[in-house]
């Protein structure tokens, strides 16, 4: 019945999804509305690229949902973040061949938005999304740009971000008069959202492409790969990574200490240890070897995490700006959020 819908679903989920610059690990998300009362979208801790016509996403009634989010009362002593996340998984709709799936935590500003919605972590846009002067330059490189972007300071994942994004929207539309297609996460992201599926995947790019002209980006981005040992364990392949640890004085709590995104936080937090052997991810740094105990999807995810959080870092400094790390409260939201904790749980 929505079959066109579905083709279009794949089709710019594949488009985000294609390379670990854009999305690491089950990171982003993408979402079609395939009627006025229905959408499509991704499912919680499934890759991008894995979904198909059939699988890796889940139907809900983004029309309950967006109702839900533009009526809530905040005067209220309610725990909105547990109470909208149960909404959202109460308006999943079933359907007849689809495996019940629980639907991404950002469901919510998804039925906020247009018909296609795609949201990634990408590290060219990270570069600006984890600096301190990240508006200023947004403000700066996208000045020109007919689609319209807001900005949208760090914020929880969830329920608060759907409120500050409807917020920056209707804001963005009573000043400039139209619906601004192109959406700014500090410390989080990018979301593209438009009405036809080849807009929205060209949008994407043009982001992108603004933004690695901007910073005169041409080396393609590093390739991504691990390898298995005949111990069972898996081994980085990764040459960039290798030649930036080999050699380099760091510690653990680097990691711990700069934390610039929550998928950083959700894939390795807790999980490096730096000349030590028995963690999942252990990185040596005379060598510059890095070896997984872990399973193979874990592994490649860390693997793809740890890639991007570097190239941003290095990106930064490459370009004389200051990291923007979140701060320790948004931290321990991460660290105790039930729905990050489930989605880590799908990589075992």
């Amino acid at each position: 019945m929505y079959s066109e819908g579905l083709k279009d679903l794949v089709r710019i989920s594949q488009a985000a999804g294609k390379s670990p610059d854009l999305v690491q690990g089950g990171g982003g998300n993408t979402s079609v509305k395939l009627d006025d009362a229905l959408m499509a979208v991704k499912a919680s801790g499934y890759k991008l690229k894995e979904i198909t016509t059939t699988d890796g996403f889940v139907v809900v009634n983004y029309k309950n949902i967006k109702e839900y989010h533009e009526n809530v009362d905040l005067s209220k002593n309610t725990d909105y973040e547990k109470e909208s996340g149960e909404f959202v998984r109460a308006n999943v709709v079933p359907v007849e061949g689809l495996k019940p799936l629980r639907p991404s935590v950002e469901a919510g500003f998804h039925s906020v938005l247009l018909k296609y919605v795609i949201h990634t972590h990408p590290v060219y846009s990270n570069i600006i999304c984890c600096c301190e002067s990240g508006q200023e330059l947004a403000e700066k490189i996208f000045a020109h740009r007919k689609y319209g972007f807001v900005w949208i300071p760090y914020i929880n994942p969830g329920f608060m971000l759907t409120l500050a994004i409807m917020k920056e929207v209707k804001k963005h539309i009573s000043d400039k008069g139209f619906f601004p297609q192109v959406i700014f996460m500090e410390n989080h992201g990018l979301v593209v959202t438009a009405d036809t599926a080849d807009e929205c995947i060209g949008l994407h790019e043009d982001v992108l492409d603004t933004i690695r002209d901007y910073f005169n980006i041409t080396e393609p981005f590093p390739e991504v790969a691990i390898e298995p040992l005949p111990d069972g364990t898996f081994r980085s392949r990764t040459g960039y990574l290798q030649e930036y640890f080999k050699g380099r004085n760091v510690s653990a709590s680097f990691f711990d200490e700069t934390i610039l995104y929550p998928d950083q936080m959700v894939y390795l937090g807790g999980n490096i240890s730096v000349n030590g052997t028995e963690n999942k991810m252990n990185i040596n740094t005379e060598t510059g070897e890095i070896i997984y105990r872990t399973g193979e999807k874990e592994a490649l995810t860390m693997e793809e995490t740890l890639m991007g959080f570097i190239y941003v870092v290095e990106n930064i400094r490459k370009n004389n700006l200051k990291i923007k790390t979140m701060g320790e409260r948004e931290a321990d939201f991460i660290r105790n959020w039930e729905s990050e904790k489930y989605r880590k749980s799908l990589l075992k």
